[in-house]
């Protein structure tokens, strides 16, 4: 599903510091997989597995599920992790733009969800509008692209969200998860689910510049790998990759990563005597 919003002025955007649990946790697991999968001196392997049950046990934070369910679900999935993909699909008529009435919560948005694999982000918006409204389009311009960490979202999930304009003919009609379907004037919007008046606000604005609008990275400070170091007096500094011994636990733990290997990351960080062994911490 999508977003929305009828200023042609696009909304201030919630800043991406004011990071909830579920952002902090899917971000840790992101680092410790990374650092999982390349990480070259053992006890950083140690502390990278330690970071990924952490992030286990704080994604399930208030949440119906415990924090070693959690940590099963992690260990058997232990692909590098990125944003998820979702897209999001504009039909317009004059002075219009077609909304959906979600049978999950009853509020209205754009025609949208998530991406499949094998398919482009503008095929996925295409499929997406055919689905939930029967009309067969074309992609014909990106209008933006969206991260959810400026929005308020429910879900608490790190979304990416390109925008499509759609070119397509004919009339909408519900489906299977739209109730309703309509088109609907810029400045009278029904109520619309959360997020989707800042996805609305973004394409109103892109249709009438011309120019596709994205969420720019906060300044931050950017490390390069490696070390510089000067090989001697008033010779240039000169880049070199940092470099660890190829320690035969480092190769094991590269390998059960790639390979699924739950095994290695199970087993606990600091053995406590008076925990049995497989027993939640």
């Amino acid at each position: 599903m999508s977003r929305e919003a009828a200023s042609p002025v696009t909304p201030a955007p919630v800043a991406p510091g004011h990071s909830t649990p579920a952002l902090v946790a899917q971000e840790l697991r992101a680092l410790a997989l990374t650092g999982l999968t390349y990480g070259q001196n053992p006890y950083d392997v140690d502390r990278f597995r330690r970071i990924l049950a952490l992030s286990a046990d704080l994604a399930a934070a208030g949440q119906p599920v415990t924090g070693p369910e959690v940590r099963r679900a992690y260990l058997q999935n232990l692909a590098h992790v990125t944003p998820l993909l979702a897209v999001e699909a504009v039909v317009v008529r004059p002075g219009r733009v077609l909304l959906i009435r979600r049978t999950d919560t009853g509020l209205w948005s754009l025609p949208g969800g998530m991406a499949e694999v094998g398919e482009t982000p503008a095929g996925g918006a295409e499929r997406e509008l055919f689905e939930e409204t029967g009309l067969r389009g074309r992609a014909a311009q990106l209008l933006g692209v969206l991260d959810a960490r400026y929005a308020p979202n429910r879900h608490g999930l790190h979304l990416v969200t390109p925008i499509f304009l759609v070119e397509a003919d004919g009339e909408p009609r519900p489906t299977l998860e739209a109730s309703e379907v309509a088109f609907h004037d810029w400045d009278v919007l029904p109520p619309l689910h959360p997020g989707h008046a800042r996805s609305l606000a973004v394409a109103r604005q892109a249709l009438r510049t011309g120019q596709p609008f994205f969420d720019r990275e906060p300044e931050r400070d950017l490390h390069a790998q490696g070390l510089t170091v000067q090989e001697g007096p008033g010779a240039a500094p000169v880049h070199k990759a940092r470099t660890f011994p190829g320690h035969w636990k480092v190769r094991l733990a590269r390998l059960l990563t790639r390979g699924g290997g739950w095994l290695l990351l199970q087993r606990p960080h600091t053995k406590n005597p008076a925990t049995p062994e497989g027993r939640p911490d």
